[in-house]
C-alpha cells in the first residue's frame, strides 16, 4: 500500500514540475506612444498635497535632501586605524564573523 503511494505521490510530482515548467517569450514592444496629461509640476503639486493631508506618507528616502549633513570627522584616518590596532592588541575589541 505505501509503495503505491509513493509511486503515485511521484507521478503526481512529475507531472506538477512539468505543468509549471517556465517558458519564456520575447519582450513585448508596444507601438504606441504615450503622452501625458500632466506635468512633472503638477504631480510634485499633488505629491505634496497628499502628503499635507496625510494620505501619503514620507520615508526616509524622501527626506534625504532635506537632512542636515553628518559633521566631519575631527580624527584622521591613520588616528582612527592606530586606535583600533591598539584595542585589538589590547583585546579590547572583539570581532564577529559577519
Amino acid at each position: 500500500m505505501v509503495r503505491k503511494q509513493f509511486i503515485a505521490l511521484a507521478a503526481f510530482a512529475t507531472l506538477a514540475a512539468a505543468g509549471t515548467a517556465a517558458r519564456a517569450d520575447d519582450i513585448t514592444i508596444v507601438d504606441e506612444s504615450f503622452m501625458s496629461s500632466k506635468t512633472r509640476a503638477e504631480v510634485c503639486d499633488e505629491v505634496l498635497q497628499a502628503r499635507a493631508a496625510g494620505v501619503v506618507f514620507t520615508s526616509e528616502v524622501d527626506l534625504a535632501s532635506t537632512m542636515p549633513a553628518k559633521k566631519a570627522s575631527v580624527v584622521s584616518r591613520d588616528q582612527v586605524r592606530a586606535e583600533v590596532g591598539e584595542a585589538s592588541r589590547r583585546f579590547v575589541m572583539l570581532w564577529y564573523p559577519a
